[in-house]
């Protein structure tokens, strides 16, 4: 069995979690001020970040119904209050008297968990692009998928595999008989480290009409 420990970024992706985020450094920035040897100027500057990127946050969810030029504002101008408070936290990391318990109660800590690659299975999606199929899965920690197929037309079978490290994949494989009806069948196991692991995933098949 394999275990891997990842690290999730603190910085959450949901904008609600992340104007609440927002709000609990707002709430305890002033109270590390003097422990950390923080001027009241930078303070004052990340809270005034995180202030008008919530209150932009909050113009956007109101007005959104009517208007999209505040969704487009904030995607614009959002990344920016992220960079600056990355940019904070790489300036308290190396801030001698920043402990980690610090970080942790401002909510600028990776979380790490722990995943357990025996229970882990990849999930495909499968569309047909420009007449051929196309494999899409999430990729998540590991390196990649082992993919096999299973082609089926007429009375004969073929199959082959592919190891995939992109998240999406067109099959270049040619029709064996464009003549006649083909069905592929397609599953997977992730790669880790040059070995397949985890589960079998779904299996997604498609059908390739005849081409008269």
């Amino acid at each position: 069995m394999t275990q891997v420990k990842v690290n999730s970024d603190y910085i959450s992706k949901a904008e609600e979690d992340f104007n609440a985020q927002g709000e609990n450094l707002i709430a305890k920035l002033p109270v590390y001020q003097e422990v950390l040897g923080i001027s009241a100027e930078r303070i004052a500057e990340i809270i005034k970040v995180l202030q008008d990127d919530k209150a932009l946050s909050e113009k956007k969810n109101i007005i959104k119904a009517q208007s999209r030029s505040t969704n487009k504002e904030y995607e614009i101008k959002h990344p920016n209050c992220v960079s600056v408070v990355r940019d904070f936290r790489k300036e308290l990391v190396n801030n001698p008297i920043c402990t980690p318990a610090i970080l942790e109660d401002l909510g600028l800590n990776p979380i790490q968990r722990i995943i357990d690659t025996d229970t882990q299975r990849p999930e495909l999606e499968i569309d047909l692009v420009s007449g051929a199929p196309q494999i899409k899965f999430k990729k998540s920690i590991f390196d990649g998928i082992r993919l096999f197929c299973t082609v089926s037309y007429g009375d004969e079978v073929r199959e082959y595999e592919e190891t995939l490290t992109r998240h999406n994949w067109q099959d270049p494989k040619a029709r064996m008989d464009p003549k006649k009806p083909e069905t592929r069948s397609y599953y997977a196991y992730f790669i880790y480290k040059g070995k397949m692991v985890g589960q079998k995933s779904n299996v997604e098949s498609i059908t390739l009409e005849a081409i008269k």
